[in-house]
């Protein structure tokens, strides 16, 4: 907590002397994922104004040092950087501009781009109620770092139903969420993959805090001698692949030396591969809501529902009615479905449709473009 202060007492006197330095036309800067990773919604957009609008300039901004090339990727901690970013006109992030960017840089005379990282079903921002922006501390520390309380210039959204949440969410105006659709589902269209392997992808959703190790195996029934038979037998491979900010049972993680189970790095950009696999198994992660766009099939796992939903995240939705698929209780009934599946991979395909056309008004792969068109009227 010091630490955190200390910073904030540091980026005073840039927010202020922001307020004195114009912005430079057509400077565009990027972050994502608390500076750690690159990828989703900003990275695919970088790289499409990067390639189709050379009049804007786009820079990157991360903590990797393994990426940068000090001319469009900046590492973080560079004078190059904190100066490009104090310049720029707009600002675009996955979640936060105090963890994907810089904490000066939420000021009223620049533009932030809020890209967000996934169609969420649980809820976000000021709508989930584990946080309290109310309380007379948090007040004391507004006042002190106004720069605490960020405002979007503009938001981006899926659907109308996804519009008002993000509105709600952000404590945004109606008319400051722009109907778009996300960047990163444009690989979908763009990018066409042949399956060829019987591949699997789970992918469960964000639970507790941040690098948390998590477990949704050993208490749901996750035998490795049963499971493993059952994918080898049947030539199938599953990956898994925690959501990024969660991190793996290193105990589970060792006991299983198979390679039809795969682990997947956190890093990994996972809408690229998407396409790769046969069935997804999620839980209350807007990552299916993407997958939809494949027309495949769905398992729904999710084992921990009451305690989610109490402890965790509540949703904007009645579960039931927006998961296309079987809702299971444990991995056997997994693996039940996962053959099912197998051997006819249209069951639930109108119930896929219904939930698709309801999250996605766009689904055409122009979504990078009609985000680009919209910041330029903004800008404008």
């Amino acid at each position: 907590m010091i630490k955190k202060i200390f910073i904030y007492f540091m980026n005073l006197p840039l927010y202020y002397f922001m307020f004195l330095i114009p912005p430079k036309r057509n400077l565009w800067v990027f972050g994502a994922w608390y500076g750690e990773k690159y990828f989703d919604n900003p990275r695919f957009l970088f790289e499409y104004v990067q390639k189709n609008n050379p009049q804007v300039n786009v820079v990157w901004i991360t903590k990797d040092k393994a990426i940068c090339n000090n001319k469009t990727i900046l590492y973080k901690y560079s004078l190059k950087a904190i100066m490009t970013s104090i310049i720029a006109e707009v600002y675009l992030i996955s979640h936060s501009t105090l963890t994907d960017l810089y904490p000066f840089i939420n000021n009223k005379t620049r533009k932030v781009v809020q890209l967000w990282h996934g169609i969420p079903i649980k809820k976000i921002g000021k709508d989930d109620n584990r946080y309290n922006h109310q309380n007379i501390k948090n007040k004391i520390k507004f006042f002190i770092f106004p720069f605490l309380i960020e405002k979007y210039s503009l938001i981006i959204s899926s659907s109308e139903s996804d519009r008002i949440n993000m509105a709600s969410a952000f404590d945004a105006a109606l008319s400051q969420v722009k109907l778009t659709g996300y960047p990163r589902n444009d690989v979908f269209y763009n990018n066409h993959y042949e399956v060829k392997e019987f591949k699997i992808l789970y992918a469960p959703t964000l639970r507790d805090k941040v690098d948390d190790e998590v477990n949704l195996f050993d208490d749901f029934g996750f035998d490795s001698n049963i499971v493993l038979q059952f994918l080898e037998e049947n030539n199938i491979y599953l990956d898994i692949k925690m959501h990024p900010a969660n991190k793996i049972d290193k105990k589970f993680k060792s006991s299983v030396k198979s390679k039809h189970i795969r682990f997947l790095e956190s890093k990994m950009e996972i809408n690229e591969i998407l396409q790769d696999y046969s069935i997804i198994i999620s839980d209350y992660s807007g990552l299916y809501i993407d997958y939809l766009l494949t027309d495949r099939p769905i398992i729904f796992a999710p084992f921990d529902y009451k305690k989610y939903i109490t402890k965790d995240r509540e949703l904007y939705y009645k579960y039931d009615d927006v998961t296309p698929g079987p809702k299971c209780r444990n991995w056997n009934e997994v693996l039940e479905w996962i053959i099912k599946f197998k051997e006819n991979p249209e069951l639930y395909k109108e119930k896929r449709k219904e939930v698709k056309d309801r999250f996605h008004k766009y689904q055409d792969g122009n979504s990078c473009e009609r985000v680009y068109r919209e910041i330029l009227k903004l800008v404008n």
